[in-house]
C-alpha cells in the first residue's frame, strides 16, 4: 500500500514539474528547462548540421585560379547544391526549436517593477536560443542559394529582437544576402548604417569587413575591394582565411595595373601555410609577373624547376603558359606560341586553363592573320567553355566566322590537289601512290616495333605484380580498389595504353561532343540513303587515293565549280567579317583571274571597287567601278555607282507605278478595259517590281481578251499560265480557262462582279489591313499575317546618315542572300525631323521576321549609320501606313513588341546557326510552327457568371499565381527574381511570396495585391517581364489572378483549367469592361478610366506556353495626368447609333448621386508610401495659393485604404469652378514629377458623392459614373 501511495506521488510530482516547464508558462524554472534544452539538444544539432554542410563545400567546391577568386568559397553556383542534405536539417533542426521551446507569453506580474523588470517584461521571446535559430535558418537557406528565404530570416532577427547583439550578426547575413541577389544599393545602406554605429561589436568587424570586399567585387570595384580586403587580413588570425584573402588582394591589385604590389602579395601569400593547390598558383603567378623590368632568366628558372618536379605533373599546363607569358612580354613570340602550345597539350584536367591557354594562343594567330590555327584554338576554347564565361559571345562569333573560313579554303586547296593528282599521267599518278603506300608501311613497321617494345615494357609491369599485391590473395575478402598499391598499379598500366586522359564521359573519344538520339536517327537515315555508295577507307589500297579524283569533263566542271564559290565566299569573309581588305582583295583577284566569266564576276568587282576604296587604294578602285560601268550599264551596281541619288529615284518611279497600279485595278473592277491596256502597257515601261509584274499580265490579259470573244481570251490565259506558271493569278487563270473550255463562261465581266478576282490580283502593298475591333492600340493596327511586310530603319535627319551608302550596303546584303527574290529600297520622311528607310517586300510576316533576325546580325550592312541612334523592325504595308499617317513609331514600337516579340532577341539558337542562309531559316520557321502552331494560344470560352465551383466575389484582396506543370522543378532563381521585381516595381504593396501545390503543378503564389484593378495592373506588368519566366525553359506553367477564397478552393480540388475558364470570364472579360466581378455595374457606360490604368485587353492570355508566346498583352499601367492612356470598350458598348449623355444620365441607376450643380471637392489618389507625399502635398498647396489666391481653398489628406492617401482640395463652389481647377492642375506636369512611374488618379467629386466614395472605395466604379455624370471631362 505504501508502495502504491509513493508511486501515485511521483507521478503526480513529474507531473507538476513537467506541467511547470509548459511553454505557456513564463517562471525562473520553465526558462530555465527551455533555455537548456534549446541550446545542449536541439540548436546543437542543428549547428553541427550546418558545421557539416560548410565541410562539404570546402572539400567538394573547387576555385577556379584563372579567374578572380570570390570572397566566399560558398558564392560558386555549385555550391548551393552541394550540402543541400546537411542545410536542410539544419532548418529543420531551427524551426523545431522556435516550434517547441518558444516562450512568448509573459512573466507574472511583480508588485514592485523595477526598470530591469520592466525591460525584462517587455521582450517579446524569453528563450535566449530562439533568435539565434532564426540566425541559423537564415544562414543553412544562405548556404542553398535560397536568398529570399535567408532574407526573410535575417530581416526577421533584426526587426524582432532589435535589443540583441545577435541582430548584428543578422545584419552582416543580410548584406550578403543582399549582394548575391545584386541589390547593392540596399546592402550598401547596410554597410554605411553599421559603420557609423558606435556599438557595433568589435568581434564582427572582420565579417563586415569581409562582406563589404565580397559585394564591392562583385561589382567590378576593386579599389574599394581592396580597402575591406586590407582591414579583413590585419583582422583574421585564421591562417587559411589569411590565405585566400591575400591571393585575392594578389589577384585585384594585377587586375588594377599594379604589378608590384601583385607580386608581392602572391609571394605572401605562401606565409600563411595555403592549401597546396593555392600555394602553387600563387608561387606560378608571382613567377610570371614580369613587366619587361629585372631578370627573366631567374623567373624562367624557377618555373622549369617547378615543371620538373613530379608532384607538379598535374600543373604543367599553368607552369607552360607562365613561361609562355615571359617569353610574350620578352618579345619572343616564337618561344611564347610554343609554351602556350604545350600548355594547351598537357592541360587534361583543368577546362579554365585550357580555354585560357587557348584563348591566348587563338588571338595572337588572329591579329598575325594565321586563321587556320586561329579556328583550331578557338574551336579548342569553345568546346570547353559555356556561355558564362567573359567574353564567351566574342569567341563564339569569331569561332564561327573562322570555322567558315577555313571551311572554304579547304575546299580550295583539297579541289586543287585533286585536280593536280587527275591531271598527272596515269604512270606517274600510280608511281606517286605507290610512294605513298611504302611510307604509311614503313611508318606502320615503326608502330609495331614501339609497340613491341612497350610490351616488353607491360612484362616488366607484370613481373612486378606480386609487389604490388596482386599475386596473392587479399586478406579478408577486400575490394580491389580498397588497395593503393592495386589502384596505383592499375593507373600506370592504364597510362602505358592511353597517355594521361581527362576524367569525363567518352574520354576514348577524340571529338567530345554529344550526339543526341535525334543526331543518331540522322546519321541511320543518312546511311540508308547512301548505302549503295561504298567507299574505300584503307590507306593501304590504291582505290583510297582515286575514288575523289575528277577524271571526266563533268567531274572536273564540278571540281572547279566548288573553287569558285569557295573563293568568292572566303573573299567575302575576309572583307566583311575580318576587315581583312587586302587577303579579300587577293581571293577575289584570284576568282577572276582563274574564272574570267564567272557567275560572281559583277558581285566581285564591286566588292574588289569597295574593298579598295575602304583600303585607301583609289586608282585601284576606280578602275573597278569602270569596268562595272562598261559591262554591265543596266546594273544597279552601275547606276548606283554612277548616280548617288540612284536608289531616291528607284523610290521615286515605284510609287508613281504603285499610283498607276490603284487607277488601273479600279478601272480593271469597273470594266474600263481600253484604260487597263492603256496604263498596263504605261507601267510595263516603267520596269515595275517582279511581284507586281504578274498582277499588271494578268489584267492585260484579261483586258485584251475581254475585248474579244472566249476563244482569244482562253489564248491569252494560255500564254499566261505559261509565263507565269507559279504567280499568284495562275490557279485563277486556270479555273477561267476551265470555265471558258466547259463554255460555262459567256461574259467575264460577270465573273468580276462576282468579286471572283479582286483577292487575286490586287497590290497588296497598298492594301488597308482589318484592324482588331478592341485592342489596346484602338483598332489602328492590323494583325494580318499574310499582307506583305517591310523591313524599316527609323533614323533623326540631323545624324548626317549616308542614306546611299546605307541603300547600297542593304541592297549587297539582298543580292548575297536573296537570289530568288527581287527587293527595293525606298526612303521617306516620317516628320520634320525623322526618316524612315524600307525594305519591300517581304511575302508575310513569318519571312519578314527571319529576314529581320538575319539582317541585324550583319553589322557591316550598317556602318555607315556610325554612332547614329536608330530603331529597326518590321511592319506589314498597311501598318507602315499607319505609321506615316500618325508621324510616329511610338505605338507601333509598342505593337511591335507585343505580337513579334519571340524574333526580337539579338541572337540565334543554337538550333539557328548563322551559317545558315536566310532561306533556311524561313524553311526551319515553318517546320517549327507546324510543330508548335498550338504554343501561347487559348480559345475563350463564355461560362456562366458563376460557375459554383469558385466564389464570383471578386473585388477584394487579390494574389497572382504562376502555375508549374512540373512538381520537382528547382524555381530558386524565378523566385529572387520575382522578389526583386515585387520591391523595385511594387514596393509599397509590401507583396509575399509562397509555394504551393495543387494537382500535377507546384505554385508560386505572391501575396497582398490590394484590389481586382491592382492585381490586373501587376498581371500585365509581369506578363511583359520575359527576364523572370526565362528560367522556367520550355516547362509549360499557366498564370493567373485568384482572391484567397478561391485560391484554397483551388488547392483542394487541384483543378487549374477550370479555375482558368472562370479566369477568363471574371477577370479578363470583365477586367477589359472596367467592372470587376462580383460589383454592381454602374450603368452601360463605355469608355475607359479617366486615369493612369489601362484596362486589360480582352483575350489576355492566362495559359501561356512560354514568356514568348504571351497574346493579348497590354501596356504596363502608366500614370494620367498628361500620361498615355489606352482605351479599352467595356461591356455592354456595342450598341448602334450614338448615346447623349442626357440619355446615359437616364439610365444611371447606381449609388452615386446625379445632382451635381452644388460644391465639389477635388481629389487626388496617390499611394501612401514609395514617395514623398509631404512634398507633394505642399506643392499642391502652393499650386493652389498662385493659381487661384482669392479662393481660399484649403488641402488636406485623408486616408483611403492601407494602400492609397486622398490628396483632397476643398473651396469649390460648383462644378464649373472645379472644372477650371481640373484644368490648370492637369496641365501643370511638373507638379505631379515627384510621383515618377507611380499610378494615381484625380478628378472632382461633390461632398455627398465623396461620403459614398468613401465608404465604398470603388475608383473604378465611381469613375464609370463620372464619365456619364461629368461627359466630355478629361
Amino acid at each position: 500500500m505504501k508502495r502504491n501511495l509513493y508511486y501515485t506521488a511521483l507521478i503526480f510530482l513529474l507531473a507538476a514539474v513537467l506541467q511547470g516547464c509548459s511553454t505557456e508558462k513564463n517562471t525562473r524554472a520553465s526558462r530555465a528547462y527551455h533555455n537548456l534544452t534549446s541550446k545542449y539538444n536541439i540548436y546543437f544539432n542543428g549547428r553541427e548540421s550546418l558545421k557539416a554542410g560548410l565541410k562539404r563545400i570546402e572539400e567538394n567546391v573547387q576555385d577556379d585560379f584563372t579567374q578572380i577568386l570570390p570572397v566566399y568559397l560558398e558564392s560558386y553556383p555549385t555550391a548551393g547544391n552541394t550540402s543541400r542534405a546537411d542545410m536542410d536539417n539544419a532548418v529543420l533542426k531551427g524551426t523545431k526549436l522556435i516550434q517547441i521551446h518558444s516562450i512568448t507569453k509573459k512573466p507574472k506580474r511583480q508588485r514592485i517593477r523595477t526598470r530591469a523588470y520592466q525591460e525584462f517584461a517587455s521582450r517579446e521571446e524569453f528563450n535566449n536560443w530562439v533568435d539565434d535559430s532564426y540566425l541559423l535558418i537564415g544562414q543553412a537557406y544562405f548556404y542553398q542559394h535560397n536568398f529570399v528565404s535567408a532574407a526573410e530570416n535575417f530581416a526577421l532577427v533584426t526587426r524582432k529582437f532589435p535589443e540583441e547583439k545577435v541582430r548584428y550578426d543578422a545584419l552582416v547575413w543580410l548584406m550578403r544576402c543582399y549582394s548575391e541577389m545584386e541589390r547593392y544599393t540596399e546592402a550598401r545602406d547596410i554597410l554605411l548604417a553599421m559603420q557609423s554605429d558606435r556599438l557595433f561589436p568589435r568581434k564582427l568587424e572582420k565579417e563586415l569587413a569581409k562582406a563589404a570586399a565580397d559585394m564591392y567585387l562583385k561589382q567590378k570595384e576593386y579599389q574599394e575591394a581592396l580597402k575591406f580586403l586590407d582591414i579583413a587580413l590585419k583582422k583574421s588570425y585564421n591562417g587559411k582565411e589569411k590565405a585566400r584573402l591575400q591571393y585575392i588582394m594578389a589577384q585585384l591589385y594585377r587586375q588594377t595595373g599594379n604589378e608590384a604590389k601583385a607580386s608581392e602579395a602572391y609571394r605572401a601569400v605562401g606565409k600563411h601555410n595555403p592549401p597546396y593547390k593555392m600555394a602553387f598558383n600563387a608561387r606560378i603567378n608571382a613567377a610570371g609577373m614580369f613587366s619587361g623590368q629585372g631578370d627573366p632568366e631567374k623567373l624562367k628558372k624557377e618555373l622549369r624547376k617547378l615543371l620538373r618536379e613530379e608532384k607538379n605533373a598535374e600543373f604543367r599546363d599553368q607552369i607552360y603558359f607562365a613561361l609562355a607569358n615571359i617569353f610574350y612580354k620578352e618579345g619572343n613570340q616564337e618561344q611564347a606560341l610554343e609554351n602556350y602550345r604545350l600548355s594547351v597539350a598537357t592541360s587534361t584536367d583543368n577546362d579554365h586553363q585550357l580555354a585560357l591557354s587557348a584563348v591566348t594562343l587563338a588571338d595572337i594567330y588572329f591579329r598575325d592573320k594565321s586563321y587556320r590555327e586561329a579556328q583550331a584554338y578557338y574551336d579548342t576554347a569553345v568546346m570547353v567553355l559555356d556561355e558564362e564565361y567573359p567574353g564567351y559571345e566574342r569567341l563564339s562569333q569569331l569561332h564561327d566566322g573562322l570555322t567558315r573560313l577555313v571551311e572554304e579554303l579547304t575546299v580550295v586547296e583539297v579541289q586543287d590537289s585533286l585536280q593536280k593528282l587527275a591531271l598527272m599521267p596515269e604512270n606517274e599518278r600510280e608511281r606517286l601512290i605507290d610512294q605513298w603506300i611504302a611510307q604509311l608501311r614503313e611508318k606502320e613497321r615503326q608502330d609495331e616495333l614501339i609497340a613491341a617494345r612497350q610490351q616488353s615494357q607491360a612484362g616488366y609491369y607484370r613481373s612486378n605484380e606480386y609487389r604490388f599485391g596482386l599475386g596473392r590473395s587479399s586478406e579478408g575478402g577486400g575490394w580491389y580498389f580498397y588497395n593503393p598499391q592495386t589502384v596505383t598499379y592499375g593507373k600506370a598500366q592504364f597510362q602505358q595504353e592511353w597517355g594521361r586522359r581527362k576524367l569525363e564521359d567518352d574520354w576514348r573519344r577524340m571529338n567530345k561532343q554529344t550526339v543526341s538520339d535525334e543526331e543518331y536517327g540522322e546519321f541511320a537515315e543518312l546511311a540508308d540513303s547512301t548505302r549503295a555508295v561504298v567507299r574505300i577507307t584503307d590507306p593501304m589500297e590504291k582505290a583510297y587515293y582515286t575514288q575523289d579524283l575528277p577524271l571526266n569533263d563533268s567531274l572536273m566542271a564540278l571540281s572547279h565549280e566548288k573553287i569558285r564559290d569557295a573563293l568568292y565566299n572566303a573573299g567575302r569573309i575576309f572583307k566583311s567579317d575580318f576587315s581583312d581588305y587586302p587577303r579579300a582583295v587577293e581571293t577575289l583577284t584570284d576568282l577572276n583571274r582563274r574564272y574570267p566569266s564567272n557567275i560572281y564576276l559583277l558581285s566581285a568587282w564591286f566588292e574588289l571597287y569597295d574593298a579598295c576604296e575602304l583600303m585607301g587604294d583609289h586608282a585601284r578602285a576606280a578602275e573597278y567601278r569602270q569596268l562595272i560601268i562598261d559591262r554591265y550599264p543596266d546594273s544597279k551596281y552601275a547606276q548606283y555607282l554612277q548616280n548617288p541619288d540612284f536608289f531616291t529615284q528607284e523610290e521615286a518611279r515605284r510609287r508613281e507605278v504603285d499610283r498607276i497600279y490603284q487607277e488601273t485595278f479600279r478601272d480593271y473592277k469597273a470594266g474600263r478595259y481600253e484604260e487597263v491596256l492603256t496604263r498596263t502597257a504605261a507601267m510595263k515601261r516603267m520596269s515595275p517590281d517582279s511581284i507586281l509584274l504578274p498582277k499588271i499580265d494578268f489584267m492585260e490579259s484579261i483586258a485584251s481578251g475581254a475585248r474579244a470573244d472566249m476563244e482569244s481570251m482562253g489564248e491569252k490565259l494560255k500564254g499566261y499560265i505559261a509565263t507565269y506558271p507559279k504567280a499568284e493569278p495562275t490557279p485563277l487563270a486556270r479555273e477561267i480557262l476551265t470555265l471558258i473550255s466547259d463554255s460555262t463562261l459567256a461574259d467575264y465581266q460577270k465573273l468580276v462582279d462576282l468579286g471572283y478576282l479582286h483577292d487575286e490580283i490586287r497590290n497588296e502593298e497598298v492594301e488597308a489591313g482589318n484592324p482588331a475591333e478592341t485592342d489596346e492600340f484602338g483598332g489602328k493596327f492590323s494583325y494580318d499575317e499574310d499582307l506583305l511586310h517591310y523591313f524599316v530603319i527609323v533614323y533623326p535627319r540631323s545624324g548626317g546618315v549616308d542614306v546611299n551608302r546605307l541603300k547600297f550596303d542593304i541592297a549587297n546584303y539582298n543580292l548575297d542572300h536573296y537570289t530568288r527574290l527581287d527587293f527595293d529600297i525606298t526612303e521617306e520622311s516620317l516628320d520634320a525631323a525623322t526618316n524612315l528607310l524600307s525594305v519591300r517586300s517581304l511575302l508575310n510576316k513569318e519571312q519578314a521576321l527571319i529576314y529581320f533576325r538575319a539582317i541585324i546580325r550583319q553589322p557591316e550592312v550598317f556602318r555607315s549609320l556610325g554612332s547614329t541612334p536608330f530603331n529597326n523592325f518590321v511592319a506589314s504595308s498597311a501598318n507602315y501606313r499607319q505609321m506615316i499617317t500618325d508621324q510616329s513609331v511610338s505605338d507601333y514600337l509598342r505593337f511591335f513588341l507585343r505580337n513579334y516579340s519571340r524574333f526580337i532577341g539579338p541572337d540565334f539558337t543554337p538550333e539557328e546557326q548563322p551559317g545558315e542562309s536566310p532561306e533556311e531559316l524561313m524553311a526551319r520557321a515553318q517546320r517549327e510552327d507546324e510543330i508548335l502552331q498550338e504554343r501561347g494560344r487559348f480559345v475563350t470560352v463564355d461560362v456562366p457568371a458563376s460557375s459554383g465551383l469558385f466564389s464570383a466575389v471578386t473585388d477584394t484582396t487579390q494574389n497572382f499565381v504562376l502555375a508549374i506543370m512540373d512538381k520537382n522543378m528547382s524555381i530558386r532563381t524565378m523566385l529572387n527574381q520575382f522578389a526583386d521585381f515585387n520591391r523595385d516595381q511594387f514596393r509599397i504593396w509590401n507583396l509575399a511570396l509562397q509555394l504551393k501545390q495543387a494537382g500535377d503543378y507546384q505554385f508560386m503564389v505572391v501575396r497582398g495585391l490590394p484590389g481586382f484593378t491592382e492585381s490586373l495592373s501587376y498581371f500585365r506588368k509581369v506578363i511583359l517581364e520575359r527576364a523572370l519566366f526565362r528560367s522556367l525553359g520550355q516547362t509549360t506553367y499557366r498564370n493567373f489572378i485568384i482572391t484567397d477564397e478561391n485560391l484554397e478552393r483551388l488547392l483542394e480540388r487541384g483543378d487549374v483549367d477550370s479555375y482558368l475558364e472562370f479566369f477568363r470570364a471574371r477577370y479578363i472579360q470583365q477586367g477589359a469592361a472596367g467592372t470587376p466581378a462580383g460589383t454592381v455595374p454602374s450603368g452601360g457606360g463605355a469608355g475607359a478610366p479617366a486615369s493612369g490604368q489601362a484596362a486589360p485587353a480582352s483575350g489576355t492570355a492566362a495559359n501561356t506556353a512560354s514568356p514568348e508566346t504571351i497574346p493579348g498583352r497590354t501596356t504596363p499601367p502608366a500614370p494620367a495626368g498628361g500620361r498615355t492612356t489606352t482605351g479599352a470598350v467595356s461591356a455592354g458598348t456595342a450598341t448602334t447609333g450614338a448615346t447623349t449623355p442626357s440619355q446615359a444620365a437616364a439610365s444611371y441607376t447606381g449609388v452615386y448621386d446625379l445632382r451635381i450643380e452644388e460644391p465639389h471637392f477635388y481629389l487626388v489618389i496617390v499611394p501612401s508610401q514609395g514617395f514623398d507625399r509631404e512634398a507633394f502635398t505642399a506643392s499642391v498647396a502652393a499650386f493652389c495659393q498662385s493659381e487661384f489666391p482669392g479662393k481660399n481653398l484649403t488641402v488636406e489628406e485623408q486616408k483611403l485604404d492601407d494602400f492609397r492617401t486622398i490628396v483632397r482640395i476643398s473651396g469649390f463652389g460648383n462644378k464649373t469652378e472645379a472644372s477650371e481647377f481640373q484644368g490648370k492642375i492637369t496641365a501643370r506636369r511638373t507638379l505631379f514629377a515627384p510621383l515618377g512611374s507611380l499610378s494615381y488618379r484625380h478628378f472632382m467629386v461633390t461632398p455627398r458623392n465623396y461620403e459614398t466614395f468613401l465608404q465604398r472605395k470603388n475608383i473604378t466604379e465611381y469613375l464609370d459614373f463620372y464619365k456619364i455624370a461629368y461627359p466630355g471631362m478629361p
